[in-house]
């Protein structure tokens, strides 16, 4: 009889954590709108040598706005 109450107490107590997990993530869904990755000022700088191999440069730039310390999930 204890066994079976030790069972069903685990069993019930695994159930209701599964419960509590989905109800937190669907609560707390990302927007579907937001990019993956952040926008690159600029396009990237391409060029074709005479050779025909393909030569990428950066072209990220640096601009005047305060940095990111910290995010809403962090």
């Amino acid at each position: 009889m204890r066994s079976f109450l030790l069972k069903a107490a685990a069993t019930a107590l695994t159930i209701a954590a599964a419960a509590a997990a989905i109800v937190h993530v669907n609560g707390h869904l990302k927007s579907a709108g937001a990019p993956l990755h952040p926008a690159v000022l600029g396009g990237a700088a391409v060029t074709v040598s005479g050779d025909g191999k393909l030569h990428l440069a950066p072209s990220v730039r640096s601009g005047d706005v305060r940095a990111v310390t910290s995010t809403y999930a962090s």
